[in-house]
């Protein structure tokens, strides 16, 4: 594959540009689903692979995977391979020991975000697949009541319970934090972004709704945020190692 394909070219509004090299019309709206998702997209890469799924959480990606490939899910889930506190310490396996990482939806629950992202990089051997959401959007969604589902209340992720949470995120960001991050940490990893993308989750607001929103929006936003910002779901980043790199 090669090295200078790219879904986007760099920090900001390209992020909605390009063509990106893989691509599915498949929506999710929960965990389960969304190794569906990863599937439908990224099955040309993952098929006949061997496969690390970090914070695996059901390891549901195992439906859709051959019978005989090895796929090996780790995390605090009930169901997963192996049960390892991400927080604890490094991955426990030696360098480049999977063909393919995965870690979906889990970087932004930990407060050691950078040294786990490196770390998937170093046991990986060719590819590794992270995805991240777009916290902005969490806001947006309460501030404007234009989402009103209860799984996307602002405060599960961030609010203070009375009781330990189960589920709390460690980090705020929109999703240009997210494509600066991985590229980032990509590069500082020896390893080649070859797509980031973000997930287009269908939002059909009456007329009236989308100008009084576009309306709210001018008037209250800072003029360096952009509507964009606000309404990109969770972001896709695909790495590669770099050819040479040790």
């Amino acid at each position: 594959m090669a090295n200078a394909c790219r879904c986007t070219k760099g920090i900001g509004p390209e992020i909605m540009t390009g063509k990106a090299l893989f691509t599915t019309d498949f929506v999710y709206y929960d965990r389960k689903d969304r190794n569906q998702y990863v599937w439908l997209k990224y099955q040309s890469i993952l098929r006949g692979k061997t496969i690390l799924d970090v914070g695996a959480d059901e390891c549901h990606l195992k439906e859709w995977l051959e019978p005989d490939q090895t796929y090996w899910g780790i995390g605090l889930g009930e169901n997963v391979d192996q049960q390892f506190d991400l927080e604890t310490g490094p991955l426990p396996f030696p360098d480049r020991s999977f063909d393919v990482v995965l870690c979906l939806d889990v970087l932004e629950h930990l407060e050691n975000i950078h040294r786990v992202f490196d770390d998937l990089c170093r046991v990986s051997n060719q590819y590794v697949i992270v995805s991240l959401p777009n916290c902005l959007n969490f806001l947006w969604r309460i501030l404007t009541r234009y989402g009103g589902e209860t799984e996307y209340s602002l405060m599960r992720f961030y609010g203070l319970p009375v009781e330990p949470p189960p589920d709390r995120h460690r980090w705020f960001f929109d999703a240009y934090d997210a494509e600066r991050f991985i590229r980032s940490r990509a590069d500082k990893n020896h390893m080649n972004t070859i797509q980031v993308d973000f997930l287009h989750v269908p939002f059909n607001p009456t007329l009236k709704k989308r100008l009084l929103l576009k309306f709210a929006s001018w008037v209250l936003l800072d003029k360096r945020i952009e509507q964009n910002r606000l309404h990109l779901g969770p972001i896709w980043g695909l790495l590669e190692r770099s050819n040479g790199s040790t």
